[in-house]
């Protein structure tokens, strides 16, 4: 193990995260960087819609509550903050963060934003995996750490970017103490995968077979994880001391494998790993070394996301039923809607119900006791707003001409969109750093 090593941590690990574990981790004095991940494919089409009327919109609606109370504390202490909270439009994002942290008395705070990720004027070169119809919204490549190293070695106290892979947000702190090794680069971006969904992998989303699992006062308050990396990419994850959390074999083993299809190709835009001799040792309370991550080349392609706008609506509505034979009135209900809208295609409708085969579907097992309530759940895709009326108004007429009881009516209509995935050659991907300072 070599003696030069930086500490990393989350405080993010998606676009509506808690906000003060970041804070706590910048204020402990320990971290030379906090990765913020707020960026999926949901949280990036808002962004695209946003910019498209507005050219300096786009950036995550969240990045002021945020970063208000995080970049004071961050500053104090030399701690780095490094997020994609800068979306759909991540200059503009740096703009934001500049102006935010002048108000608030961060003078002379450096914010680099990355840019690049946009690859829609490259849209006839990208290999897309089916064809589809319908205009692009958007199209962002998934950029690696290297897109940081600018940032990085420019001495940057805020890096934002747009679509980078979640790994490299954490990843990229590390490039300046890593060894000219690839697998040294294979450990950094395993930590930064194991580190990337905050409360995760320190015991949220977790429970035993026995049913045991962290109390509500500990999920409640629960710590976010950081990392000590070594120049070899081996590193020891924890927590922050008398931070409530659970960190062992199991709850790294089961983040290790979280989102990965092959966990010896493991496909990331800084190298393809393999996973299958990772190995965990726990060598304190709450905290685990991590060792043995091999690197397996690395892609020539960067992986895309496109953002297909479709016609027409996608439509869901619920309607509830409570008290005696709530589910006997459901499933009729359900059935009624099945009748009343059997002109939909199969695979354009589905009618559940919530609480008993919503999520399992035809692998729900029967109730084991009375329901004492039920909601029927209608989910169709609309070709235009009057279908999407239909469906709503059918929902609604069974509190008048359906079962007893029916009442609570929710109805959500969101425009239609597909997500379609491509590759792009890595050498047409053009990133720069644009930088700004708070005055």
């Amino acid at each position: 193990m070599s003696d030069r090593s930086k500490v990393v941590a989350c405080g993010a690990g998606f676009a509506g995260d808690r906000t003060e574990p970041a804070v706590a981790l910048a204020a402990s004095g320990l971290v030379d960087a906090v990765g913020l991940e707020c960026l999926a494919e949901r949280t990036l089409v808002p962004g695209l819609r946003a910019r498209r009327g507005d050219p300096e919109a786009g950036a995550d609606p969240r990045l002021e509550r945020r970063l208000r109370p995080l970049l004071p504390v961050a500053k104090e202490n030399a701690c780095r903050v490094i997020s994609n909270l800068g979306a759909a439009n991540p200059a503009a994002a740096g703009r934001k963060i500049a102006a935010l942290a002048g108000e608030i008395g961060c003078s002379g705070l450096r914010v680099g934003a990355v840019v690049g990720d946009d690859v829609l004027a490259l849209a006839d070169k990208i290999e897309w995996d089916d064809p589809f119809d319908g205009a692009l919204l958007g199209a962002h490549a998934y950029l690696g750490a290297d897109a940081l190293r600018e940032a990085i070695y420019g001495d940057a106290d805020v890096i934002v970017t747009g679509r980078v892979a979640d790994s490299a947000l954490f990843s990229a702190e590390l490039l300046p103490i890593l060894e000219n090794d690839d697998d040294a680069l294979a450990g950094a971006t395993t930590v930064g995968h194991l580190l990337e969904c905050s409360g995760q992998v320190t015991g949220g989303n977790f429970e035993m077979p026995d049913g045991s699992s962290l109390s509500a006062r500990d999920f409640a308050d629960l710590g976010f994880p950081l990392a000590q990396v070594f120049s070899d990419g081996t590193a020891e994850i924890g927590l922050l001391e008398g931070a409530p959390g659970r960190i062992d074999t199991l709850t790294c083993t089961l983040q290790l494998f979280y989102e990965v299809h092959d966990p010896s190709r493991y496909i990331t835009p800084d190298g393809t790993l393999d996973f299958t001799g990772v190995r965990f040792e726990e060598i304190g309370p709450n905290r685990v070394r991590v060792t043995g991550a091999k690197f397996r080349g690395r892609p020539e392609k960067l992986k895309v996301s496109g953002f297909v706008d479709l016609p027409g609506f996608i439509s869901d509505i619920e309607i509830g039923y409570a008290g005696t034979h709530a589910l006997q009135r459901g499933q009729i209900a359900a059935d009624a809607l099945r009748m009343r809208l059997d002109d939909f295609a199969d695979d354009d409708i589905r009618i559940d119900l919530v609480g008993l085969d919503s999520t399992l579907g035809p692998a729900s097992p029967p109730p084991a006791n009375r329901v004492p309530e039920v909601r029927v759940h209608v989910s169709a895709r609309c070709p235009d707003a009057t279908i999407a009326q239909i469906v709503e108004d059918e929902v609604y007429a069974l509190t008048l001409s359906g079962p007893a009881g029916g009442g609570s009516v929710r109805s959500e209509r969101r425009p239609s969109l597909a997500v379609v995935d491509g590759l792009l050659d890595r050498a047409l991907v053009k990133t720069e750093t644009v930088w700004e300072t708070s005055s």
